[in-house]
């Protein structure tokens, strides 16, 4: 019978892992507690969530949730880096691994599919999702940005140009601002 303590913890994880898209699972036995508060600091200003969870719950839950294949990561000392960016995730621990010998990753959840370690450190090559944002819009903007070029030379239509033409650049001045955000808290 299991005690309300791990019912609730299983409730989080569930919660945790329904709400993202990249799970990676760590091993961090040898970190230092100062180390560790280090990492949780870097996800957390990327907007990953790195928490420690029992093995067994996190079996529960992937077990729950059809995940398969799990059952040989969770082995020794298990965190979990959530997030709904693959490339940031990754990049953090990538990076936290080379300075620090005792973080080692496992492998990792992305969708409902399991992956293995390597598969996990090639998500740094992964854009990050601002980046996809940008070249979806980018791609986006070329053609309407030709058609309002051929309405807006002579056309009867100039006023609907001018609606057209102002209304792209306020998205893509949006766009860019938020790209330019994400940079900079990147970068500090």
């Amino acid at each position: 019978m299991p005690n309300e303590k791990n019912i609730q913890q299983v409730e989080r994880i569930r919660e945790d892992f329904q709400n993202s898209e990249v799970i990676i699972l760590t091993e961090y036995q040898g970190l230092t507690v100062e180390e560790i508060t280090e990492l949780r600091d870097k996800c957390r200003e990327a907007e990953v969530q790195y928490k420690v969870y029992k093995n067994t719950l996190i079996n529960v839950v992937a077990e729950e949730l059809e995940i398969e294949g799990l059952a040989p990561y969770l082995q020794g000392t298990t965190a979990v880096a959530l997030s709904n960016d693959p490339a940031a995730s990754a990049k953090i621990l990538a990076d936290f691994n080379n300075e620090h010998e005792h973080l080692k990753i496992k492998g990792g959840i992305l969708g409902k599919r399991t992956i293995d370690a390597a598969a996990a450190e090639k998500l740094v090559d992964m854009p990050s999702r601002e980046q996809l944002i940008a070249t979806a819009v980018g791609g986006l903007k070329a053609p309407i940005s030709g058609f309002v070029n051929v309405l807006h030379q002579g056309s009867p239509l100039t006023g609907l140009v001018n609606v057209l033409n102002g209304s792209l650049r306020q998205v893509t001045t949006v766009l860019q601002a938020v790209a330019d955000q994400k940079k900079a808290a990147e970068s500090a």
